[in-house]
């Protein structure tokens, strides 16, 4: 059957091994990045592979464990379609699309996908959210429901300050997918965010900055914790595509990079190659922050002595 669309015929082949029990029922299915890796094919083959099983009721998303082999049970009924349920809700649409996000990443999310997952019809869903986008921008803002930004005094805007960006940062290392949706140059419209970041702005006005600093200082520190995310994502898609943590990395592979680096040439990188530097991404993040707090403290300094005598 050679007309048979190749993401078919992997689905069927893995089918063979969930069948066959070689793929052991709560055991971890294939990811869609190993289906790239040991078969060749692209993500959005990777990803059909994935829907074609989920579809024939083989694998379930569980989150923090990501795609496993559902168990079958031989007296369960078939899913039924809820697509005609009174109690569906854009609530449930949003928070399946984020388990899907916590458990296989954001690409993963489709309305198709979320519709499987919560056993309705896709056009179930066009009910409640009109298209991808807006899904995932609910998504984004769901995820800052009900945080709460601790009672610091307005004069104490490095505290607020530090305590907006870190609150990001935690909600980012939860949900990391969630700094992807997030854009620096185009405000978006969140319900659950906008106090934060009236928060933060808020903060820089009553310290005498002037339109353009408190955007500039704003966008620079939310830049910082969405761009240090985004690190945090991107290592741990490489942890789970290598099997080796950064530090594992450098230990197998950072050979080379030694090798070139000690040269006589390259005195900076020589020299911190030769000493032990654990890559911890928090410590990395709070470095990052502090130094972008001590220039906003410099700056302010400067427009006080800038600002002349009453």
């Amino acid at each position: 059957m050679t007309d048979r669309p190749l993401y078919l015929r992997i689905a069927d082949d893995i089918a063979d091994d969930i069948r066959s029990g070689r793929l052991a029922a709560g055991g971890v299915a294939p990811s869609t990045r190993q289906i790239v890796r040991d078969r060749g094919v692209a993500m959005a083959t990777a990803t059909k592979v994935i829907g074609a099983l989920r579809a024939r009721g083989l694998v379930e998303t569980v989150p923090g464990s990501g795609t496993v082999v559902r168990r079958q049970d031989p007296r369960a009924a078939p899913p039924r379609d809820r697509a005609r349920r009174p109690g569906l809700a854009q609530r449930e649409i949003v928070e399946a699309a984020i388990e899907i996000a916590d458990a296989e990443g954001l690409p993963l999310v489709t309305m198709r996908r979320v519709a499987v997952a919560l056993g309705v019809s896709t056009m179930a869903l066009y009910r409640h959210v009109p298209n991808r986008g807006d899904l995932t921008l609910r998504m984004a803002d769901h995820v800052f429901a009900g945080t709460r930004l601790p009672e610091i005094p307005q004069g104490e805007w490095r505290r607020r300050l530090e305590a907006a960006a870190r609150l990001f940062w935690t909600t980012f290392s939860r949900h990391p997918w969630a700094a992807e949706i997030f854009s620096l140059s185009r405000p978006q419209l969140m319900p659950n965010v906008l106090p934060l970041a009236e928060w933060s702005l808020g903060t820089l006005h009553a310290m005498g900055f002037a339109a353009h600093d408190m955007l500039c200082t704003h966008i620079n520190l939310f830049g910082h914790v969405r761009g240090m995310a985004l690190v945090r994502l991107a290592e741990a898609r490489a942890e789970e595509d290598t099997g080796m943590s950064a530090d594992d990395w450098m230990r197998v592979r950072g050979g080379d990079l030694r090798r070139w680096a000690t040269s006589a040439d390259h005195p900076g990188l020589g020299h911190v190659v030769r000493e032990q530097f654990d890559f911890d991404l928090d410590t990395v993040f709070e470095y990052g922050l502090q130094r972008l707090l001590d220039g906003i403290a410099a700056h302010h300094r400067a427009l006080g002595a800038e600002t002349p005598p009453q």
